[in-house]
């Protein structure tokens, strides 16, 4: 773990160097000795190394703090000054803060040593506030690595603890399309099957007996049907239990169920959401169904595109001046549901020459 500092700190840092030097050589007799000089250097050397820290120069740390303290021991074994003791507290500090407790505690008893040989005539009680000084430095910075260490360790936690989050609502979520998946399969997929063999069975007994053609003929519709919502059902079905799927894949898939039905792809919808992914599909896939229903072989052209940041979904069937809708149905107000809890627009209706829907989703906006 490394304590990262800003620039304000770092230029403060350096800048406190000079001032300490300044303060240390101020008012002394004559020019200071050589050794004293050379404690400055290697002072100033230590200070650059640990006040402006980099990712490159994390292995010189240890070698950087020595220098700082042997420094400050230089200096006040040189001068007789007391700003001289603050290379010795600059070291021991970043010592606690930087490395590890038993190179931290070695730092602190090396610096110890030498400020006691440096001041050894200052007598016991001032060789023992200084020490205690190092001391209650050393226990600073120890406790502020242990709180950067602590709150690193929060941090990581929230994040480990919201991940879990999205995983455990992921595995809801798809737990609770498979129970819809099981219920339609159950309920809904097991009654077309039972209406389609029925229907089946009542065409051949019609056929049987010599009924009427158009009764036949109703009896034979209404089986196509039958079919249909079976493989509809099968369809959502499959889409419930599995990830969603490609969109333009989706579209080609259903477009190749409907003849005379082309696509058309402009933009990016593979960016899109999950929710209007399956949003474009299903509207797609009913408005189709529709247009098999009510308008068979009549060209239909799909459109996907991107306008203004949103994407848009036309299906336009060229069928004519279409006729009267049969009363009843729900797949229009599907669609307008589906497309209203999506936060889309969606527009169905006759046009000149046929049917056209038209559903408009938003751009998504950013978190």
């Amino acid at each position: 773990m490394t304590i990262r500092q800003g620039p304000v700190r770092a230029a403060a840092t350096l800048v406190w160097l000079p001032l300490v030097l300044l303060g240390t050589y101020s008012g002394q007799p004559g020019p200071p000795g050589a050794l004293g000089i050379a404690a400055g250097v290697l002072a100033a050397a230590g200070w650059v190394l640990l006040g402006v820290p980099r990712e490159a120069a994390r292995r010189w740390t240890p070698a950087g703090v020595l220098a700082t303290g042997l420094g400050g021991v230089a200096l006040l074994a040189t001068v007789e000054s007391p700003t001289s003791f603050a290379c010795c507290v600059y070291a021991v500090l970043v010592a606690g803060v930087r490395l590890p407790a038993p190179v931290a505690v070695g730092t602190l008893v090396v610096v110890s040593a030498g400020v006691v040989a440096a001041r050894v005539g200052a007598g016991p009680a001032v060789l023992a506030v200084l020490v205690l000084v190092l001391v209650a430095v050393l226990l600073l910075g120890m406790g502020r690595r242990e709180s950067a260490r602590r709150a690193e360790e929060r941090e990581l936690a929230l994040a480990a603890d919201a991940r879990a989050s999205e995983e455990h609502a992921r595995a809801a979520a798809l737990a609770e399309r498979a129970r819809i998946a099981r219920d339609v399969h159950d309920v809904l997929a097991h009654s077309l099957s039972a209406l389609a063999v029925q229907l089946q069975g009542t065409r051949l007994m019609l056929q049987r007996d010599g009924a009427p053609p158009d009764t036949v003929a109703q009896v034979e519709r209404a089986q196509r049907l039958a079919a249909e919502g079976l493989a509809e059902a099968r369809r959502a079905v499959e889409a419930l239990r599995s990830e969603p799927v490609d969109v333009v894949a989706g579209l080609q898939a259903l477009v190749a169920e409907t003849p005379r039905a082309t696509l058309e792809v402009d933009g990016a919808p593979d960016a899109l959401p999950v929710t209007a992914r399956e949003t474009v599909l299903r509207t797609a896939q009913e408005a189709l169904t529709n247009v098999r229903k009510h308008a068979p072989g009549a060209s239909v052209q799909v459109r996907l595109a991107q306008r203004d940041g949103g994407t848009e979904l036309v299906v336009h069937d060229h069928a004519g001046p279409p006729a009267p809708r049969t009363p009843g149905g729900n797949g229009l107000v599907g669609m307008a549901e589906r497309a209203a809890l999506a936060g889309a627009e969606l527009e169905a209706g006759p046009v000149a020459d046929g049917w056209r829907v038209r559903l408009r989703l938003p751009a998504e906006r950013p978190a």
